[in-house]
């Protein structure tokens, strides 16, 4: 059987994880890839996108600071593309890249668009207790995550998901979206839907320790905090602190159980760690103590002897 071939010329712009799955996916079905665009240089994952287009035997297009440099937006136009695509990036396309291509460019979004536009849908589906979410292609404009719909692929959240997993499980669906967007490209026209320009629409912001926003409320039920956990595991961490130091909590158990107790307090060691919450328990199962081990709630409470009566603070 004869491989197809395809001739629409495709500029390629992203960095890992995303990108790198999508660009070995696309590469190896033929797509004609005719440049890749990867992270400014002084991102720690420049040298991983261009070791890897290189290998590809890929022209490599980069630029030392802004997407907006002359010599760079001059050789991309260079190229004549028919279509960039855009597969998990740091920084907004100016106007005058997203015109030098003959079609646009179209971006892949980890969430059911107009919701969760933003930098990190992942945690905040798992955060909010979503059912279900979805994996969206469309059209990118001047703003994030608000062009045109392409295509929406939706999909049920596992009970213990975490933004890990699901991380791993939408750069695959990802991956193949926009293999078959291309296939289907190379001999149509998208389709568009416009996306609603006003509404109450859920965000994702960004989650991170300098915006203090990753610390853990346990004021909150037992049900939230359990999904925050979930949600920032493994790659930001929900936090708390123990006699000064910093707790990475992994993850932890809800128990169903009534209590008068100062949220945050620990009630219980005896073969592991359980806390306090605003409503019921959480025993933890896996904990990080500061920079120095990770552990399992009974080896922290060996470790440590933490006393029952002692507290977890939210910063």
């Amino acid at each position: 059987m004869t491989e197809k071939t395809y001739t629409k010329k495709i500029l390629f712009i992203g960095m890992p994880d995303m990108a790198l799955i999508c660009l070995h996916k696309l590469a190896n079905k033929g797509i004609n890839i005719v440049g890749v665009v990867p992270p400014a240089k002084n991102d720690s994952t420049y040298k991983t996108m261009v070791d890897t287009a290189q290998k590809l035997g890929i022209e490599v297009f980069d630029y030392n600071i802004s997407l907006s440099d002359k010599g760079f937006l001059q050789r991309i136009k260079n190229l004549d593309a028919d279509l960039g695509v855009v597969a998990s990036f740091n920084k907004k396309l100016p106007k005058e890249l997203l015109q030098l291509t003959k079609d646009g460019f179209i971006n892949l979004h980890p969430s059911k668009l107009p919701d969760y536009r933003g930098a990190n849908p992942y945690s905040h589906v798992i955060i909010n207790g979503e059912e279900e979410s979805a994996i969206t292609l469309h059209f990118m404009d001047e703003n994030f995550d608000t062009g045109d719909i392409i295509s929406q692929y939706r999909f049920n959240l596992d009970l213990n998901e975490t933004m890990g997993t699901l991380f791993y499980r939408t750069n695959q669906m990802c991956a193949s979206m926009l293999y078959e967007a291309l296939d289907y490209y190379e001999n149509h026209t998208f389709p568009r839907k416009p996306q609603p320009t006003e509404g109450n629409y859920k965000k994702a912001e960004t989650l991170s320790f300098e915006r203090r926003n990753t610390f853990i409320d346990w004021t909150k039920s037992a049900e939230e905090i359990e999904r925050f956990i979930r949600g920032l595991n493994p790659y930001i961490g929900a936090l708390t602190t123990y006699n000064g130091t910093i707790l990475r909590i992994n993850s932890a158990y809800i128990i169903e159980k009534h209590h008068n107790l100062t949220p945050g307090t620990i009630c219980d060691t005896k073969n592991s760690l359980k806390v306090a919450c605003g409503e019921d328990i959480l025993e933890i199962d896996s904990i990080q103590y500061g920079g120095f081990f990770i552990s399992s709630g009974r080896d922290f409470v060996e470790r440590l002897n933490p006393k029952k009566g002692e507290i977890l603070y939210s910063e």
